[in-house]
């Protein structure tokens, strides 16, 4: 059930699906290699990456992935509030976690899961580091990804977390917003590059578009309506439909 250790099994993943669509490897300019070339040093940095994840945290990802896909939100809850927390402070207490396009090889490339792990990700590094504007950029897109695949659903989701991360995910896209605007209003101390890019890209981090999610999960939640039947003492369940 809850296995610190990860000893009860191997978990190494397909390194191939990284090394696929891993672009733009940093220090290989284009043109510097034929084709064949560029996909082998884009698979050897791919292993490589995958290879630098340490045991446990490889073990632990996998059990976050099928808990996951087997809507074990008991085992889920543990492994968000307890395991991740532990290994953050064991591995990442100054670093990033493993990049995403890395941790694809070892969940078959699954689109949710990795839309997850990339707000874990970009969470982690507001918490213990100092996030870049590339990374401000990418996270708001994660969670544009996350609440599009919420919002837009026609029915119930195959998809279960626990109360508490789901609350942390809103609480820190809440968070994510009022720090871009502190980061934006301060624009003598962003470089002249930084401030064309904050130009070019008014969407992100705008603020109609950060009300309208909210507003959007209040509705699909009907929050409203399981609050008025709580009180009313009616089934809560039925009015959340």
């Amino acid at each position: 059930m809850y296995q610190d250790n990860f000893e009860d099994e191997e978990f190494v993943g397909n390194i191939d699906v990284v090394a696929d669509s891993y672009a733009n490897v940093a220090g290989i300019e284009e043109g510097e290699y034929d084709d064949d070339e560029l996909l082998q040093q884009q698979q050897q940095q791919a292993q490589a990456g995958v290879q630098a994840i340490p045991e446990q945290v490889r073990r632990f990802l996998g059990h976050l992935y099928r808990n996951l896909l087997s809507s074990n939100v008991s085992d889920l809850s543990y492994n968000y509030e307890n395991q991740f927390v532990r290994l953050s402070e064991k591995y990442y207490a100054k670093a990033s976690w493993p990049d995403p396009m890395f941790v694809a090889a070892l969940v078959g490339d699954d689109g949710i899961f990795l839309t997850l792990y990339r707000e874990l990700y970009y969470r982690h590094i507001y918490s213990r580091l100092h996030p870049s504007l590339e990374t401000r950029f990418r996270s708001f897109e994660n969670y544009c990804d996350l609440f599009n695949y919420i919002l837009n659903s026609d029915g119930p989701l195959e998809l279960e977390l626990p109360n508490q991360w789901l609350w942390d995910i809103v609480d820190e896209f809440i968070y994510q917003f009022q720090s871009f605007c502190t980061h934006r209003s301060r624009l003598n101390k962003r470089t002249a590059e930084e401030v064309e890019l904050l130009k070019a890209n008014p969407q992100v981090w705008n603020t109609y578009s950060v009300l309208n999610v909210l507003y959007s999960l209040i509705q699909k939640s009907n929050i409203n309506q399981q609050l008025l039947a709580s009180q009313q003492g009616d089934d809560v369940v039925e009015a959340a439909g």
